[in-house]
């Protein structure tokens, strides 16, 4: 107990620790009793039906299928995954917190960014919900502060901190598509030699790679259906938004080719594309098949929206900002993102636009398992802070006020190029990125990072007030150790 308790905190400061240790175990206890048993969304009712029948498809990793049967199937309830995933979480952020507290001198600072984590009421939606986005965002906070200790003290923690980089590179590439990059990136930014270097380290590094190639050969094997053309309808979908927009209303827009435009419009989406088109992406039907062609159509409605773009600066900004403010409507949704209370059980087609037979899927697992006095808190909490929100302030409350002060702080405060500028930039890139190239209105992976920023906007903000002594001196390898 002594050894986690020192690996946990930093002890050298008893009274920071204590305050880590309350405010974290603060935020399991809300979050577990929030979330009770946890919150579903779509993705969450695919990936229980693979679960449930034993057939699987490549249409979201495997891996999430395969975590749900192994930790909701056999006990009829999410519960013990979504704890396993608050207690998983929750630990990254503390550990995190405690590697930025033994990098500076004044660690107070870390424990105002660690309570306006704890204050926000977004972290305990999210803590609770069944969607492997929760995972992979902690996990990249965790990897990004162990890209700014090896950069700023030259050091590397011990066997424990290996362990969750392990587990943390494993999680990011086998439970999301499109993260081999940062798989690949983040033990860059650490130091190829240090990593290799340090024998814990080392084998955390093989042992992800190694568990990366095991679930790419699941994927591969027959056990795992190819669903290549799912996967293509859906982004064709995600990035038409301001192709379809633009050539569906015809009136005022401008193109080198417009009966190229109308031609792939009407191939993709149907000849009757232009009455049925909705500025929800969801809503406007692709209607191919074949998978080779689905695959060339993406190419070419990419490199149209590129040129389309171009040509009509205005619409096309137009069509971005409204599809993300769209995504931030007051709502039981909580800013646009659609969550299904899996204690009430009420609604479902309603919340998820979905036929009844589809939300049959969920039925068997939760059954009032929540208090009613929870119930209520629940339902309260929505109304009070959620319904009555408009789109600024949700904006500005929920989601974007953290990266908001960490970007300006970042732009008056810190110079380009030096570790925390670098690592601080990932964070908000991680944002920017799916708002900026997915072209959908599931703008949702600020969401889950958008409450993370809070510690980084807090420590660059400690940076600027204390300059150059905010920093502690470098530690040695043994007395870093020590800590471990």
């Amino acid at each position: 107990m002594k050894r986690t308790a020192r690996w946990l905190l930093p002890i050298e400061r008893p009274r920071i620790a204590l305050l880590l240790l309350a405010l974290g175990v603060l935020v399991m206890i809300v979050a577990r009793l929030f979330s009770w048993p946890g919150f579903a969304t779509h993705d969450t009712v695919f990936i229980t039906q693979e679960a449930l029948r034993g057939e699987y498809t490549s249409y979201h990793p495997v891996l999430n299928a395969l975590l749900i049967r192994w930790l909701a199937v056999p006990f009829e309830s999410f519960s013990i995954y979504t704890t396993l995933q608050i207690l998983f979480c929750a630990t990254l952020y503390l550990r995190s917190a405690t590697l930025f507290a033994r990098m500076v001198s004044r660690p107070a600072w870390i424990v105002l960014g660690v309570a306006l984590w704890a204050a926000m009421p977004s972290t305990y939606l999210y803590l609770g919900m069944i969607w492997k986005d929760v995972l992979c965002a902690y996990c990249l906070l965790f990897l990004a502060t162990q890209v700014l200790q090896s950069r700023q003290t030259g050091v590397l923690a011990g066997r424990a901190d290996a362990v969750l980089l392990g587990l943390s590179l494993f999680l990011i590439v086998a439970t999301r598509h499109g993260m081999a990059i940062n798989f690949l990136l983040l033990p860059l930014a650490i130091g190829v030699r240090q990593l290799w270097a340090a024998r814990p380290y080392r084998a955390a590094f093989v042992a992800a790679v190694v568990g990366w190639l095991l679930m790419s050969v699941v994927t591969a094997s027959p056990l795992v259906k190819n669903d290549v053309a799912h996967l293509s309808k859906l982004k064709i979908s995600a990035v038409s938004g301001p192709f379809l927009g633009m050539v569906a209303n015809r009136s005022g827009y401008t193109s080198n080719d417009p009966g190229q435009d109308q031609a792939l419009a009407a191939r993709v989406f149907g000849p009757d594309y232009a009455e049925k088109y909705r500025p929800d992406y969801l809503m406007n039907e692709v209607v191919l098949t074949d998978p080779q062609e689905l695959d060339e159509a993406y190419g070419l409605i990419l490199r149209r929206t590129a040129r389309l773009c171009l040509l009509n600066v205005s619409q096309c900004g137009s069509d971005r900002l409204q599809m993300m403010l769209a995504t931030l409507q007051p709502s039981t949704a909580f800013g646009g993102m659609k969550f299904y209370d899996l204690a009430i059980m009420e609604n479902c087609p309603t919340v998820f636009g979905m036929d009844p037979d589809k939300c049959d899927v969920l039925e068997r697992f939760e059954r009032g398992e929540r208090p009613g006095m929870l119930v209520e808190f629940q339902r309260k909490f929505v109304s009070r802070f959620v319904d009555t929100r408009g789109t600024v302030q949700n904006v500005f409350v929920w989601n974007l006020l953290p990266a908001f002060v960490l970007l300006l702080a970042l732009l008056v405060f810190i110079a380009p190029g030096r570790p925390l500028w670098i690592v601080s930039l990932f964070i908000l890139m991680q944002m920017v990125l799916p708002m900026a190239t997915s072209m959908a209105n599931d703008f949702r992976y600020y969401y889950f990072l958008a409450p993370l920023s809070t510690l980084l906007a807090v420590f660059v903000l400690g940076r600027a007030v204390h300059g150059r002594s905010f920093w502690r001196d470098r530690p040695t390898q043994s007395s870093e150790a020590s800590h471990v």
